[in-house]
C-alpha cells in the first residue's frame, strides 16, 4: 500500500500532489528570510499528514483543522488514490460538509481524475463511513495484519510531531486503553495478540468483579469476616425459637417473661439510647451544614483590590501572585469547600434515613414487651408472647438472609480467584512466548539496530518484559556495551528519540516488505533539530530503503533544516524527490491557497 495522488474538486484552491513511489519531499522554502512577519513553519506541512488521514477515512472531530474551519472548506471535495499490492489502484472521495459519506472505486490507471465522476458510475457511492472502512481494508487486504485492519496501523506510518516521544505509543493512543494498540504491535511483531487480549479482557473482568463485589458488600450488615459468629447467632436465635414454642404450647411464660426483661433491659433500652444519641448529633451537623451552605461566598473584591493596589506600591517586587489569582484562589477554596459540605449532608441524611426506622421498630418492641410484663390475663399474654415470638422468627430469617448473602459473597470471591488462576496462566503463555521470541521479532530487531549504529555510530536494542501487571511493555534503546547490554541516557533525548522512532519505522517495514503491508512513511519534521551529519547519513540509508525494499518515504522539511555540506552549503534534493514546494510569499505558497486559519 502506497500513497498516489491527492487531489480535490478545485484546484485553485488545492493543487494535485502526485506521489512518487520511493522519496518523498515536501519542502517550505523561505523566499523572505528578512520579513520577520513570516514564518516557514505556518505553511500547512503538518496540515497535509491531517489530511491524509481523514482520507483514509480517520473520523473527523473538534481539534482537526476541517472540523473547526468547516466553513472555508464547506464547498471542498477530496480524492486520494492509493496504489495497493495487488498493482491496481483505488480512489476514495469524501467532502468536508458530508464527511460521514463515501465513495470509492478500484481503478488500472494511475493518476485519474474523478472529480466529474456520476455517482452511478463509483463501485460504492456515498456509503456510511463504517461500511467505508470495511470495504477498504477488503480491496487493500493487508493480510499480515489480519484480523486486524488497516485503521488499526496506519497512524504509525503517519508519524506527526507528537508521535517522535515513544516509538510504540502514538499519540493518538496516549489517551486511550492499553488493550487498543498493544495486542496490535505484539502482532506487528510476530507476538501472538489473542493471547494479549484475552489477557486484557480477563484484567477488565476481573475489575468488574472486583467492583460488583465492593457494591455488593456495602449493602450487607455483616462483614465477611463475621461469618463464623452470624452463623452462631442464628443458631442461638433457633435454640430460642425452640424453647419459646415449647413453652407457648404449655402456656409457661415464666421463663419467656425472664429473658424479656433482659432483652428489654440490656438490649433494647440501650440501643434507644445510642440510636437517640446518635440522632440528636446528625440533627445538629445536618443544621449546621445547612447554615454553612446557605451562606453565600464573603470576599469584598472591591477592598481587597483597592488594598492590593496599595500593597503593591511598596512590595512591588516582592508580590509574585496577581489579583486575578488571589479572586482565583479564593473562589477555588468556596467551591471545594462547598463539595465536600455536600457529599457530608448526603452522608448524614442517608445515616438519619437508617436511624429513624430502626428506632420506631425498637420503640415498638418496647411497647409490646410492657404489654407482656404488665399483662395479667393469660389469654393477652399468650397472644403478645405469639406475636414476641414471630418477631424473633422474622429477625432469624433476616439472619439467615444476611449469611446468604455472606456465602453469595463469598461465591464472587471465588469467581474472582478462579479468573486470576486462568489469568496466571495467560501471564505464563505469554511470558514463555516473550523468552522464546520468533524470527519476526528478531528480524526487526535486528534491522533496528543496524539502521541505529548506521546513522548514530551506536549500537541499539529492542527488547520486552513483563510490568508489574503482567502485561508486555516494549522498550527500544541506545546500548553503551554491546556485551553488557547497559543502557544509556542518550536515547531519552529528542533527536536521539526521533532516530529511535524513525528506525523502528523503517525496520517494520523492510521486515514486511515481500508480505502484503503498509509501504509507505510518513515523517513529519523528522530533520529538525538533528545534527547535520546524522542527516545525511540518514536520507543516504532512507533512499537506499525506498530502492531495494520497494518502500515509500515521505518527508516534510522547511529550507533551515536542509543537510549541508562540510562547506556549509546546502544539499539540495533530487530533481523529482520534492512533490510539493510551499513557500513564505503569499496565499499562493501554503498548502491550501487561502489565508492562514
Amino acid at each position: 500500500m502506497k500513497l498516489s495522488k491527492l487531489y480535490s474538486n478545485n484546484d485553485a484552491v488545492f493543487k494535485p500532489i502526485y506521489f512518487n513511489e520511493g522519496f518523498n519531499v515536501i519542502y517550505g522554502k523561505v523566499n523572505r528570510p528578512k520579513d520577520i512577519n513570516k514564518d516557514s513553519h505556518n505553511l500547512g506541512k503538518t496540515l497535509l499528514i491531517s489530511l491524509i488521514d481523514f482520507m483514509l477515512l480517520k473520523g473527523l472531530a473538534k481539534g482537526h483543522f476541517l472540523y473547526d474551519n468547516k466553513s472555508k472548506f464547506r464547498n471542498m471535495e477530496f480524492y486520494l488514490e492509493i496504489l495497493m499490492n495487488s498493482g491496481k489502484y483505488l480512489t476514495i472521495k469524501r467532502s468536508v460538509e458530508r464527511n460521514s459519506k463515501i465513495s470509492i472505486k478500484s481503478h488500472s490507471e494511475k493518476h485519474q481524475n474523478f472529480t466529474m465522476l456520476d455517482d452511478a458510475d463509483w463501485d460504492e457511492s456515498m456509503i456510511p463511513i463504517k461500511k467505508a472502512v470495511k470495504k477498504v481494508d477488503s480491496c487493500l487486504f493487508l493480510d499480515a495484519i489480519k484480523p486486524w485492519n488497516y485503521r488499526n496501523g496506519v497512524s504509525y506510518f503517519l508519524r506527526t510531531q507528537s508521535d517522535y516521544l515513544d516509538e510504540f505509543q502514538i499519540s493518538k493512543y496516549s489517551k486511550g486503553k492499553h488493550v487498543e494498540w498493544k495486542p496490535y504491535l505484539a502482532k506487528i511483531l510476530g507476538f501472538d495478540d489473542k493471547l494479549l487480549q484475552k489477557k486484557y479482557e480477563f484484567d477488565e473482568t476481573i475489575e468488574k468483579r472486583k467492583e460488583y463485589k465492593a457494591e455488593f458488600e456495602k449493602r450487607l450488615a455483616t462483614k465477611a469476616d463475621e461469618y463464623d459468629k452470624l452463623k452462631g447467632a442464628i443458631e442461638v436465635k433457633q435454640s430460642e425459637l425452640k424453647e419459646d414454642s415449647e413453652q407457648l404450647d404449655k402456656f409457661d411464660f415464666y421463663e419467656n417473661e425472664l429473658k424479656i426483661n433482659v432483652e428489654l433491659a440490656e438490649k433494647i433500652e440501650s440501643e434507644i439510647s445510642e440510636l437517640n444519641d446518635n440522632l440528636y448529633n446528625v440533627n445538629y451537623e445536618i443544621g449546621q451544614i445547612q447554615q454553612s451552605l446557605s451562606n453565600k461566598v464573603n470576599f469584598n473584591f472591591s477592598e481587597i483590590e483597592e488594598l492590593y493596589k496599595e500593597v503593591k506600591i511598596y512590595f512591588k517586587d516582592e508580590l509574585s501572585k496577581s489579583y486575578e489569582e488571589l479572586v482565583a484562589f479564593n473562589n477555588s477554596l468556596y467551591e471545594e469547600r462547598h463539595k465536600f459540605l455536600k457529599d457530608r449532608l448526603q452522608e448524614l441524611q442517608e445515616e438519619k434515613e437508617k436511624i429513624v426506622p430502626r428506632l420506631k421498630e425498637l420503640n415498638q418492641q418496647r411497647e409490646d414487651y410492657l404489654k407482656i410484663l404488665r399483662g395479667e390475663d393469660t389469654f393477652s399474654k399468650f397472644k403478645s408472647l405469639q406475636k414476641h415470638t414471630v418477631r424473633r422468627e422474622a429477625e432469624l430469617i433476616r439472619l439467615q438472609t444476611e449469611l446468604d448473602s455472606l456465602n453469595s459473597a463469598a461465591v464472587i470471591q471465588k469467581e474472582i480467584e478462579e479468573y486470576q488462576n486462568e489469568q496466571k496462566k495467560l501471564i505464563n503463555k505469554i511470558d514463555d512466548l516473550r523468552k522464546k521470541g520468533n524470527p519476526t521479532y528478531s528480524a526487526i530487531r535486528l534491522s533496528f539496530n543496524k539502521i541505529i549504529n548506521e546513522v548514530l555510530n551506536l549500537p541499539a536494542l529492542l527488547s520486552t518484559r513483563l510490568n508489574d501487571e503482567g502485561n508486555l511493555e516494549f522498550e527500544a534503546n541506545i546500548v553503551k556495551d554491546e556485551e553488557t547490554g547497559l543502557i544509556t541516557s542518550q536515547g531519552k533525548g529528542t533527536s536521539y528519540r526521533k532516530f529511535l522512532c524513525a528506525a523502528f519505522d523503517l525496520a517494520v517495514l523492510k521486515t514486511y516488505h515481500d508480505k502484503s503491508f503498509f509501504r509507505f512513511v510518513y515523517h513529519d519534521g523528522m530533520l529538525e533539530g538533528l545534527d547535520n551529519r546524522k542527516k545525511i547519513i540518514f536520507l543516504a540509508l532512507v533512499r537506499r530503503f525506498c530502492e531495494e525494499f520497494g518502500l515509500q518515504y515521505i518527508l516534510t522539511v522547511i529550507q533551515s533544516d536542509l543537510p549541508r555540506d562540510v562547506s556549509d552549503n546546502v544539499i539540495p534534493f533530487e530533481s523529482g524527490e520534492i512533490i510539493r514546494q510551499l513557500h513564505d510569499e503569499g496565499d499562493t505558497g501554503r498548502l491550501f491557497n487561502m489565508p492562514s486559519f
